[in-house]
């Protein structure tokens, strides 16, 4: 071997990794672990504050930092797969996809707001200054990005989309993995809040599976779920958390605003991407 050869760890032997829903069952159990037992124990021991406030830093970094090597590592030792197929089925890279998937929530669901702003039918008050308001929203991005966008998106349309892509349809995978992460979301709420909120909290958790994995085919990558996710979260949160606006109207008055992009966000990004998507085929997971 020359000198200046750069040294790579090997992958693992490709042949003898587990069954596909082994690898599956480990990556969600993994996930449950963090955010039903170890997130609430963390929560508990820091102070509670604002939105942005420093208990919410701790717990968002804590996510990334645990979710990001539970998926490296079930990538590596049960899926025996480089780590970069998780993130594009193609050539290409990051920026693109991920502002197609922002601006498939951007585009309708700021419209949808400012519709019923115009409207009346919502009326939204600035609860900050503006230059305070601008660094709160900002922080309040970071904070959704390592929290939710993620570690969220890296295990469901990254490790499971993936895997089950390479075993079944385009299709079938969308509903398989949208179906796994209602399952799971549902759960996590109903154990911390009750069953009051589940006719809320599935049919949130099933559309978002669906229209994540959609842009997930018609994209071909991992960022643009990130992207989508990042935006809807983040004004979902600026806006219905209370602390950084008061809207007028309530929940009834966001409802549809927030409704649209889960109703053209995915064809927004067909309009912006151009490229086919195809629904009926495998993508293989070459080693």
């Amino acid at each position: 071997m020359d000198d200046h050869t750069p040294l790579r760890a090997p992958v693992p032997d490709a042949g003898r990794r587990p069954p596909l829903a082994l690898r599956i069952l480990v990556v969600v159990l993994g996930a449950t672990a963090l955010w039903w037992l170890l997130l609430p124990w963390v929560s508990g021991l820091l102070p509670q504050g604002s939105q942005v406030g420093p208990s919410r830093w701790a717990t968002a970094v804590m996510v990334t930092a645990l979710a990001v090597p539970l998926v490296w590592a079930a990538r590596r030792y049960l899926d025996r797969r480089p780590w970069r197929g998780l993130w594009t089925a193609g050539p290409g890279g990051s920026v693109r996809p991920f502002l197609v998937g922002a601006l498939a929530w951007a585009l309708p669901g700021f419209a949808g707001i400012a519709g019923a702003w115009a409207l009346g039918r919502m009326e939204i008050v600035p609860l900050l200054p503006a230059g305070e308001l601008v660094v709160s929203v900002l922080m309040l991005a970071c904070l959704v990005f390592l929290f939710e966008a993620l570690p969220e998106e890296l295990i469901f349309r990254g490790h499971l989309f993936r895997n089950l892509n390479a075993s079944m349809s385009a299709l079938a995978a969308v509903l398989v993995q949208a179906a796994l992460f209602c399952l799971w979301g549902t759960a996590l709420w109903v154990i911390t809040h009750g069953w009051e909120v589940l006719g809320e909290r599935a049919p949130l958790f099933a559309g978002m599976g669906i229209v994540l994995g959609c842009l997930r085919v018609v994209t071909g990558s991992l960022w643009a779920c990130v992207g989508f996710h990042l935006v809807f979260q983040t004004a979902a949160q600026a806006l219905m958390g209370g602390q950084l606006f008061a809207v007028g109207g309530g929940a009834d008055a966001a409802l549809l605003p927030f409704a649209l992009p889960f109703v053209f966000g995915v064809l927004v990004a067909v309009l912006l991407t151009r490229e086919e998507a195809s629904w009926r085929a495998r993508v293989p997971d070459p080693r």
